[in-house]
């Protein structure tokens, strides 16, 4: 038996060198999650927090992939009453339940529908979790630190961060508000052109039509 073990351990022997002087396989990753890079925690601070309201915001989108711009609305009346308008498709988040609305023909379903907007590659929530969610998703496959920086968006300083890959950048900017102001990623950017401090009680109407 014992000229069978020393022939084992004459094979392992090399691989186990070979592990010694390799170490840990390198990644582009930097393994930083939000809560441990500062720059893109500051940015998640303000998307993740109730935005103010009442407020009204419009918004430039941008579809990359065929190079489609599409106006958009975000109208906060309270916490739990908000309609997002995205072209001709309106979302209601409301207390007495959500709508998506097609405004051509003034027609609801009893539902959030994000698939009404799925060829924009963009949800609903666009202006604040869905970009939340992207850049939490970016914070674990960045090659290095994000880039920390201001912008002077509306009259507003917006808190922004750009993160890097082997293959380009992408760039977040939030208002204190809680509100996307800016976005460039490869396929969407996102850029809010006006801010109110009011709402229209109109696009909070379910049974809304295309002139409301």
């Amino acid at each position: 038996m014992r000229p069978i073990r020393l022939a084992v351990v004459a094979l392992l022997a090399p691989v186990l060198l070979a592990a010694c002087f390799t170490g840990e396989r390198p990644t582009f990753s930097t393994g930083l999650a939000d809560s441990n890079d500062p720059a893109v925690a500051a940015v998640l601070t303000l998307l993740d927090a109730v935005p103010a309201a009442p407020l009204t915001a419009s918004y430039s989108l941008l579809t990359k992939f065929g190079n489609v711009t599409t106006p958009a609305s975000v109208a906060i009346a309270a916490p739990g009453e908000r309609s997002i308008t995205i072209g001709t498709i309106r979302f209601l988040l409301q207390a007495a339940g959500p709508h998506t609305c097609d405004l051509t023909v003034g027609r609801c379903s009893s539902t959030v529908d994000d698939a009404q907007v799925s060829d924009k590659s963009l949800t609903h929530d666009f202006y604040a979790a869905s970009a939340a969610s992207r850049l939490r998703q970016d914070s674990t496959t960045m090659v290095r630190p994000g880039l920390a920086s201001t912008r002077l968006i509306l009259d507003q300083t917006a808190t922004c961060v750009e993160v890097a890959f082997t293959s380009g950048t992408k760039i977040y900017c939030a208002l204190d508000n809680g509100l996307l102001a800016y976005q460039d990623t490869p396929d969407l950017q996102i850029t809010m052109l006006a801010l109110t401090g009011t709402t229209d009680p109109a696009v909070f109407n379910p049974e809304a039509t295309l002139g409301s």
